[in-house]
């Protein structure tokens, strides 16, 4: 199996950088007291961040939602995950603990302020691939099994090369259901992107932290890779 990003992505937004953590061996089958306290601390942390409060304006925000507009969808309508995140804790909201895996990269998102997913590595039966649509490819909402979409030519997917689902639309706007994390998910690949000129510097600091918490409260190996225009893929053994 190849983790594979289309250079074209890279050719058309030059300051995107990704690290994606590999992790086998997790034990995502228990609730850890500690992690939800860190989520809640992560929330209350957004919420006294007046910063925030107009969180397309922010430094390591607005790249994001120009990149959408740049995309033809409208950043209010579609957000970029890590958006969406502060703009519910921002309104109160308090986020579930689907598993130790999401609350996890749920955390490092509203810390860091970047864009994080991940998906169960059993299900992928082909490469994993961010590009462009086609238009022929499936797409199963999170949480809405029985509906199936197709996004539209050009849009920039996340998708298995073999099964053609598309386990992220828009980029980081939202995960498909049929690749998530469950609670008896053991090998996961965990997506942090930045889109800012100090990703290089920027990035690896995030990566870290969520690996070193990995390792900690799910007993998992770890590996990170960085992906760039000099390095657009690896391969996962």
């Amino acid at each position: 199996m190849r983790y594979i990003i289309n250079p074209e992505v890279f050719r058309i937004y030059p300051a995107f950088r990704r690290a994606v953590l590999i992790a086998r061996g997790m034990d995502n089958s228990r609730e850890h007291p500690d992690v939800l306290a860190f989520l809640r601390e992560c929330e209350e942390a957004v919420r006294r961040d007046e910063v925030l409060a107009a969180p397309y304006e922010h430094p390591l925000l607005r790249p994001w939602a120009e990149t959408f507009s740049s995309m033809h969808l409208n950043p209010k309508r579609y957000p970029p995950s890590v958006i969406n995140l502060i703009r519910r804790v921002r309104k109160g909201a308090e986020l579930p603990y689907v598993n130790t895996l999401v609350a996890l990269f749920n955390c490092v998102s509203l810390r860091r302020l970047i864009p994080c997913g991940g998906d169960d590595l059993d299900v992928v039966a082909g490469d994993l691939v961010l590009t462009f649509a086609t238009g022929e490819e499936c797409y199963v909402p999170l949480a809405q099994p029985d509906v199936l979409e197709h996004p539209p030519a050009g849009e920039i997917i996340y998708m298995d090369s073999g099964s053609r689902d598309v386990f992220c639309r828009a980029w980081c706007w939202k995960n498909g259901d049929r690749s998530k994390l469950r609670s008896s998910t053991s090998r996961a690949a965990i997506n942090l992107d930045m889109l800012t000129k100090n990703a290089e510097k920027e990035l690896p600091a995030a990566a870290e932290e969520l690996a070193a918490q990995l390792r900690e409260w799910g007993g998992a190996e770890v590996e990170i890779h960085y992906l760039s225009p000099e390095v657009p893929s690896f391969r996962i053994a």
